[in-house]
C-alpha cells in the first residue's frame, strides 16, 4: 500500500467516527418532566402503597 492511501483510508475513518459519534452522543433524549410513564409509575406505586394499608396486620391491643 502507498503511504498516501494509507493516509487518505486514516482521514476517512476519523470522519466517519467523528461524525457516528456526534450522532451517538447529540441525541435527543426524553425530558422526565413529560414523560407519561413517570405518571403512571406514580400512580402504580400508590395503588401498591393502598394495598399495603389493608394487608398489613395490626398491632395487638395492649
Amino acid at each position: 500500500m502507498s503511504p498516501r492511501f494509507v493516509v487518505v483510508a486514516i482521514v476517512v475513518a476519523l470522519a466517519v467516527g467523528l461524525v457516528a459519534g456526534r450522532a451517538i452522543f447529540n441525541s435527543p433524549h426524553p425530558s422526565p418532566i413529560n414523560n407519561p410513564t413517570a405518571a403512571a409509575q406514580d400512580d402504580a406505586a400508590a395503588a401498591a402503597s393502598r394495598a399495603m394499608t389493608f394487608t398489613q396486620p395490626k398491632a395487638p391491643a395492649k
